[in-house]
């Protein structure tokens, strides 16, 4: 006769639920340990871990202040970033609209830096160069130009013309950049034409002569001290506009001068002008 051996029934297996820190522990934690790196181990030991934080740290031999601080901070770190919840999904980012033009030669963006901080006399005509020869200002400078012709309103709407979507759709996204709408609309001759700037009538006729015969009349001027660095300023206003085809010959005759004249570094920095433009206009060239 056999006799039935009741089996055991095995319980079902019980969850442990994982031990928690309360969010407010946590921070302040978090404060201690700031506060202990601000001190340094050397005058603070690291504040005691809290709940399941102490399992972790003690998890390895640490014996100096500095390796238990350490081991906090990244078991700290590793629990907050845990508990972040991820945001509400947000709406893809429009684009601007295209703009068919194509952005100016690197060569063009540099010498904008270049005369911004050298020849600002230039900057007209390099933007209206820009947008005459169906060029577009490229994406890395827009901000910048934008910001620089906040308040001047003539220089705006042409960076705005010479950005093109890019310079409403950034405004949009950094309304710092935006400019002020109290000020009353310039005139578009006042957009598309390059400032006056005053020439006294002596050297007004340089304007429109050949290269070689403003150079020569130039360099004898400054080497006879007629022109010294007082002329400085309309000596300025006369290269940045003169003839383009007078420029080569003009930075010429101005690196003859002789460098024992009074006016050799008059000499230089306009021959420099006379360059920079030069290449600003080859470089802007369709």
């Amino acid at each position: 006769m056999s006799i039935d051996t009741p089996v055991p029934q095995s319980s079902p297996a019980q969850t442990i639920p994982a031990p928690t820190i309360p969010a407010q522990a946590m921070d302040d934690h978090w404060r201690e340990l700031v506060t202990v790196a601000m001190l340094g181990t050397d005058r603070r030991d690291p504040p005691e871990p809290v709940g399941p934080l102490a399992d972790l740290v003690a998890d390895t031999v640490r014996t100096a202040p500095s390796e238990r601080m350490l081991a906090q901070v990244a078991a700290c770190v590793a629990v907050r970033r845990a508990g972040v919840l991820p945001g509400p999904p947000v709406d893809s980012l429009a684009g601007p609209a295209p703009d068919e033009r194509p952005p100016c030669v690197p060569a063009a963006a540099d010498r904008w830096h270049h005369i911004t901080v050298s020849w600002p006399v230039l900057e007209d005509e390099w933007m209206l160069t820009l947008i005459s020869n169906g060029w577009r200002m490229p994406p890395e400078l827009v901000a910048l130009v934008l910001r620089r012709h906040r308040r001047d309103l003539v220089r705006r709407t042409r960076a705005e013309v010479a950005c093109g979507p890019l310079a409403p759709w950034l405004v949009n996204q950094l309304p710092e950049l935006a400019a002020p709408t109290n000020k009353v609309s310039p005139s578009p001759e006042s957009i598309g034409e390059l400032p006056e700037l005053p020439i006294p009538p002596d050297l007004a006729a340089l304007l429109t002569a050949p290269g070689d015969e403003s150079g020569r009349m130039l360099r004898a001027g400054i080497e006879s001290g007629q022109l010294g660095p007082a002329h400085r300023a309309v000596l300025v206003n006369l290269l940045a506009r003169v003839r383009p085809d007078a420029l080569l010959d003009l930075a010429k005759a101005l690196d003859s001068v002789d460098q024992i004249s009074p006016g050799y570094g008059l000499a230089v920095a306009l021959a420099d002008l006379a360059k920079t433009r030069h290449q600003m206009l080859d470089e802007l060239n369709p």
